[in-house]
C-alpha cells in the first residue's frame, strides 16, 4: 500500500516549516531512537473486549493518529503559532468538539494538542498488539503451526515507526490522504489528525526486560503519551529513559509488512 501525495503542499504550507517534511529529519537509526521523541499510541484499543481494530490498518497503510475528532476548522491555520496549551484551550472553546467524551473531554483535547504540537517529522511512534483473540488481528501476526496447520498468534508485539509527514488538518492534502485510506469498519468516518509513518521494526514484548515491560504496561493509558522523555529520572525497578530506549531497540528487528 502506498499513499499518493502531491509534490507541493497546499497554499503557504511550502513556506511553513512546521508542516514541511524534510528528508534530513527522517533518521531511522539506533542513535536517533536513543535521542529523539518517542510516542506510545493506543488508538482504537478496547481493553474491556480485548480488541485493537486500528493496529493492522495503521501499519499496512503507513499512518498514525490518536483519532478523537478533527480540530475546529477555524483553529487549523493557527496551530503552528500556538503553544500546546493554547491549542488545547482553542479546541475546548468549540462546544461541538468531543461532545461524546463527557468527563474526559479536556484530556482528549490535551492529547490532540500534544500530538499536533509535539510530534514532528522524525519523531518515533510505538504501537502494541496484545490480544490473541482480537478479530482484527492481521494475518502477518500469525504463523502456521506445522503440526496441525492452524495459524497461531505470535504476539504480544510492538512495532516502531518514524514519522515521515505531518498532515495539516482541513487541508487539501488531508482530504487526498483520507480518500485513499480504507476505514476499519464501514461506519468509521475519515480519520483526523493524521501523520504518515514508516513502520520499520518489530519486537516481542515478552522478550523485553522485566522493568521495560512494567514501564510499558504503566503507560498504556492515555491514548497518546510521550514516553522515555525524562533522561534524568530513574523509573521503577531502576530503569532509565536510556535503558528503556536501548531495550526497545535491541529486542526489535527490521520489519516490512507483507499483505496477501
Amino acid at each position: 500500500f502506498c499513499l499518493t501525495l502531491p509534490p507541493p503542499l497546499e497554499g503557504d504550507q511550502n513556506e511553513d516549516q512546521f508542516w514541511s517534511a524534510r528528508n534530513e529529519d527522517i533518521e531511522f537509526t539506533e542513535e536517533a531512537f536513543k535521542r529523539k521523541s518517542i510516542f506510545h499510541l493506543n488508538s482504537f484499543v478496547d481493553g474491556k473486549f480485548k480488541q485493537n481494530k486500528g493496529f493492522g490498518q495503521f501499519v499496512e497503510q503507513s499512518i498514525a493518529t490518536p483519532r478523537f475528532q478533527e480540530v475546529p476548522e477555524c483553529v487549523a491555520p493557527m496551530i503552528a503559532d500556538m503553544t500546546q496549551n493554547e491549542l488545547r484551550d482553542a479546541i475546548l472553546d468549540d462546544p461541538d468538539w468531543g461532545w461524546w467524551l463527557e468527563n474526559t473531554k479536556s484530556s482528549g483535547a490535551g492529547q490532540v494538542a500534544m500530538w499536533l504540537k509535539r510530534v514532528k517529522v522524525g519523531s518515533f511512534i510505538v504501537l502494541r498488539h496484545e490480544y490473541e483473540r482480537c478479530r482484527y488481528t492481521p494475518d502477518w501476526l500469525k504463523e502456521r503451526n506445522e503440526s496441525n496447520g492452524t495459524l497461531e498468534y505470535i504476539g504480544p508485539v510492538y512495532i516502531i515507526g518514524v514519522v515521515t509527514r505531518k498532515i495539516k488538518p482541513h487541508s487539501d492534502e488531508e482530504k487526498q490522504v483520507q480518500k485513499q485510506i480504507s476505514p476499519c469498519e464501514s461506519n468509521d468516518g475519515p480519520l483526523p489528525n493524521l501523520c504518515l509513518v514508516d513502520w520499520k521494526r518489530i519486537g516481542c514484548k515478552n522478550d523485553l526486560k522485566e522493568e521495560t515491560q512494567k514501564y510499558i504496561n504503566r503507560i498504556c493509558q492515555p491514548t497518546v503519551v510521550n514516553i522515555c522523555n525524562d533522561f534524568e529520572k530513574v523509573y521503577t525497578d531502576g530503569a532509565t529513559a536510556g535503558s528503556l530506549r536501548q531495550d526497545l531497540w535491541d529486542n526489535s528487528s527490521p520489519f516490512e509488512v507483507v499483505v496477501t
